[in-house]
């Protein structure tokens, strides 16, 4: 074996390929390589770390379980070099292999001089699912608004006349102010309302800036990503937007400060989808998405952030698409909303997501309203799917005439859910307690959720129906820690991250937040409230949220290679294409959903 190859191996091969190079390089020069035959067993008396080239070793004592197996690229012994007192059993070797020893001096330097190194180690000692994170490069691609905004606040009262507005301007050299009355943002004036509503009407310059400024203007929070205010400026068609850092003003965001930090970000083809004015434009837009998910995988832009992503793009091709059909069929008959259910309401979207939308109407449809929204709804589902996000397969969309329907119409549909449920009404409607205003009136949307949230807090009997709906799957976790592999039509085998892990923990926070009021949508954020508001164990909380990363980061890193193999994507993960810490991370987290299953079962389903 040439040190050529020892080198590929190592620098592919966590922990060590996170040193660099020159630590790598003197760390290979004090390697041994040692064959080991089938039946052998490894005396691991010394005190060294191993690392598995080849083969297949088990601990002695676990022979009749997949359990603790070691595989190509796993790491041993690092017990007892990071405890004297700890023993660590011998090996043996259950398939021909190659092993690579590493002298305890050589551990220990790595140990005190890459905190990378040290941390996987630890990790792998104390099991914690936040213990150790692999290290990920920063990002272009997410940048916070916080990271570009000038934290400068140019600020006038509304009783200031307009002439003192405009002096302002030019003072401080900006295109904007925000007017601010008792310490409240209450409206923003630009250059452009001078020209428009001052200059071309002829007003006179004592007009105070509360008859020209744009009242109760939207906001953006320093920590929401840059292309959520492309996404708002787009979607508003405005060109500044106020920034606030916990609720306070801190400064404004224009859209040539975003285009200036961040041009040719790929993000930007979410702007672009909001430019185009035919579906045609709309297909080729949507073909830009799978290059743009290939350099966020390159950047190691991590799971959640990509899939807030690939949420904000559809969210996007959904806007641009109903203003479409708007333009084609004429002014809706009565004011509406585009509802997202599941996966999109919760803006944890993946590659591989179907459609799950439908209308709350003002009125009832009947007549020439109800052959509007059927044509509007069959537009946009069809261009949806033209641009690659699939039909639904349940028929939860737009076109089905179940779900047009009035506030009212809604209103029943849940009040039937939440008072007569049955298991197989159960199943089938949780999907509508994640939705979210995609378009239109988010008035009527918020008084549904506020309905929702109310009635469904006080019903016990329809919590321990979806509690108990909940416990019907678990985690493919066994008894001994080993994995519960399936197979699916093509012959895959693995574990199922979606079914057996997400899904079951998405199911669990949508209860706990239902039963508490919480009206949020995310799965992370609805967590963040949980704790916040103390209805679940902070740990335990904690715990839950990061078996979901876990999970999720293992899922976008499968979807990673359907996407560099250019093939249909699943949700099937053979556990023994990972390292051990990531076994042992993915086994820890179906343990904490176990947990958390049981938690759930005693809390709803021990009293009916």
């Amino acid at each position: 074996m040439s040190i050529s190859d020892i080198q590929l191996f190592f620098s592919e091969t966590p922990p060590f390929c996170y040193l660099d190079d020159d630590s790598r390089a003197a760390l290979i020069r004090q390697i041994s390589v040692y064959y080991c035959a089938a039946k052998e067993v490894v005396d691991m008396k010394a005190a060294r770390l191993l690392v598995v080239r080849s083969g297949v070793f088990t601990p002695l004592g676990m022979e009749s379980t997949s359990a603790g197996q070691l595989q190509s690229g796993d790491c041993y012994g690092y017990q007892s070099l990071l405890n004297a007192s700890t023993v660590t059993e011998g090996l043996l070797c259950e398939e021909d292999g190659l092993i690579y020893w590493l002298p305890a001096t050589a551990f220990h330097e790595r140990f005190t001089q890459s905190p990378h190194f040290a941390g996987y180690f630890q990790g792998l000692t104390h099991r914690k699912l936040h213990q150790y994170q692999e290290p990920q490069a920063s990002s272009r691609f997410t940048l916070k608004v916080g990271e570009v905004v000038k934290r400068e606040t140019v600020v006038i009262t509304p009783e200031s006349n307009i002439t003192d507005a405009a002096r302002l301007m030019t003072e401080k050299r900006v295109s904007s102010l925000m007017i601010e009355e008792d310490q409240r943002l209450v409206g923003i004036m630009t250059d452009r309302d001078l020209r428009t509503r001052v200059l071309a009407p002829g007003l006179p310059a004592d007009t105070p800036v509360r008859q020209i400024m744009s009242a109760s203007p939207l906001s953006i929070d320093t920590q929401a990503y840059l292309f959520e205010a492309v996404q708002m400026m787009s979607q508003h068609n405005i060109h500044h937007l106020p920034v606030t850092d916990r609720g306070d003003i801190c400064g404004m965001i224009t859209l040539t400060d975003l285009m200036r930090s961040q041009q040719n970000h790929p993000v930007y083809v979410i702007g672009d989808i909001h430019r185009q004015t035919d579906l045609q434009g709309l297909r080729q837009c949507a073909k830009q998405l799978t290059p743009l998910l290939r350099e966020l995988a390159q950047q190691q832009v991590p799971a959640h952030e990509v899939a807030h992503i690939i949420t904000a793009a559809t969210d996007a091709l959904t806007q641009s698409l109903i203003r479409m059909a708007e333009r084609q069929l004429g002014t809706p008959p009565c004011r509406f909303s585009w509802l997202a259910f599941g996966s999109q309401a919760r803006m944890d979207q993946s590659i591989n997501a179907d459609q799950d939308n439908a209308l709350l109407l003002e009125v009832e449809p009947r007549g020439d309203a109800a052959h509007y929204f059927q044509q509007l709804a069959a537009w946009v589902c069809q261009g949806l799917a033209e641009c690659g996000i699939r039909l639904c397969p349940g028929n939860i969309m737009a076109i089905n005439p179940d779900l047009r329907l009035s506030l009212d119409g809604w209103m029943h549909k849940f009040f039937r859910f939440i008072h007569s449920p049955d298991p197989d009404s159960i199943l089938g409607s949780s999907i509508f307690f994640d939705l979210r205003c995609i378009y239109g009136d988010m008035a009527m949307v918020a008084r549904l959720q506020q309905h929702l949230l109310q009635k469904a807090r006080n019903d016990q009997l329809f919590l321990f129906h979806l509690a108990r709906s909940a416990l019907e799957r678990t985690p493919p976790l066994g008894m001994l820690r080993n994995f519960i592999l399936e197979k699916d039509a093509s012959g895959d085998i693995g574990v199922d991250l979606k079914k057996g892990g997400l899904s079951l923990i998405n199911d669990m926070v949508r209860i706990h937040a239902l039963a508490n009021g919480v009206d949020e949508i995310n799965t992370r954020r609805r967590l963040q409230k949980l704790m916040e508001l103390r209805a679940i164990d902070k740990e335990d909380g904690q715990n839950l949220q990061d078996a979901f990363d876990v999970i999720a980061q293992r899922r976008w890193e499968k979807h990673q290679q359907h996407l560099v193999q250019m093939q249909g994507s699943n949700n099937l993960l053979n556990p023994n294409h990972l390292h051990v810490l990531q076994r042992n991370q993915l086994k820890d987290s179906f343990h904490v959903i176990g947990q958390a299953q049981a938690h759930l079962k005693h809390r709803f389903c021990r009293t009916l």
